[in-house]
């Protein structure tokens, strides 16, 4: 049996961009009605670091996850594209 590259899709149709990611926290934060300081109380995270994620400069995991867990929603919710 031999491998073939051809068998591995390339990893570029994978990776979710640092911008998808800031349009998909927006968007839901907007869709519920929280302003950023809302977020902040309801997260622990401080209006800069939301400000730094909606705007692509950071995508700290461990906060992406507490703001989905604050919107009612899954974990990956901000990382499908």
């Amino acid at each position: 049996m031999s491998i073939s590259m051809s068998n591995f899709e390339p990893t570029a149709k994978n990776e979710v961009s640092a911008g998808h990611v800031a349009s998909a926290v927006i968007e839901a934060r907007q869709a519920i009605g929280y302003t950023l300081e809302q977020v902040a109380v309801t997260t622990g995270l401080t209006v800069d670091e939301l400000v730094a994620i909606e705007s692509g400069d950071d995508g700290d995991p461990a906060q992406l996850q507490r703001i989905a867990a604050a919107f009612g929603l899954p974990a990956t919710a901000f990382l499908v594209a």
